[in-house]
């Protein structure tokens, strides 16, 4: 465990496939692996003491780099998801108060160009000044050991959720959230929805970029 990460604090774990495409003639041999992060945010205050391992010291100039040979996953009949409630949402609120904030752009636009003053940044640079008042605290990042294997097969997914909750448990967790891409994504959940005792503190969540490309592609088939 990297030692900027504290325990007893909400920690995020973010997994996503990195390939170094290596220029060979038949195109193959190529690396694949899986790296991985936890992000924490920043907590002001005494942090509870950690259990540190004592490591001898060894005045070696190499390191001996074992192969690790990752466990056969069989998926085995696949399982659906569990059957979720519906929850109702009033956001009536947060969208009279977007489209307030809307309305002043867009006055503050047109005003700017018939008078011919400063200009009204766009609706980006806008939102950001009237959101610039707002304390920004930088999260602790630390960079997590990487799993040399191709994250396509179902064995490597099943050994990023083993780690993951190796991290909670030893962070003294009740529950660790795992961002992953699409791809990745699909294969952690049916593999949770298949172990649903073993893997019931993990919360899985597709990222921000993806969930928007898949937002994306459900209105232009429904549009």
């Amino acid at each position: 465990m990297p030692e900027q990460i504290q325990p007893l604090i909400p920690t995020t774990l973010a997994w996503d496939n990195i390939d170094r495409l290596e220029e060979t003639l038949s195109g193959g041999g190529t690396s694949h692996r899986v790296n991985g992060i936890a992000v924490q945010p920043t907590v002001y205050g005494p942090h509870p003491p950690r259990k540190t391992l004592h490591k001898p010291v060894v005045k070696k100039r190499t390191l001996d780099a074992d192969p690790i040979i990752l466990p056969p996953y069989n998926a085995g009949e696949r399982v659906g998801p569990p059957s979720r409630l519906h929850i109702a949402l009033d956001n009536r609120k947060v969208v009279e108060q977007a489209q307030k904030k809307n309305l002043i752009w867009i006055l503050a636009r047109l005003h700017a160009a018939s008078s011919q003053e400063n200009p009204v940044a766009g609706w980006t640079g806008f939102n950001i000044t009237t959101r610039d008042n707002e304390d920004v605290s930088q999260n602790t990042v630390a960079y997590l050991p990487t799993i040399n294997a191709p994250a396509t097969e179902m064995s490597t997914i099943h050994e990023v959720l083993i780690r993951s909750q190796k991290i909670m448990n030893t962070l003294e967790l009740k529950s660790i959230v795992v961002v992953c891409d699409q791809a990745t994504y699909a294969k952690a959940v049916e593999i949770l929805w298949k172990h649903k005792d073993k893997f019931s503190h993990i919360v899985p969540i597709l990222g921000a970029f993806h969930t928007i490309c898949t937002l994306m592609a459900i209105i232009g088939k429904r549009v």
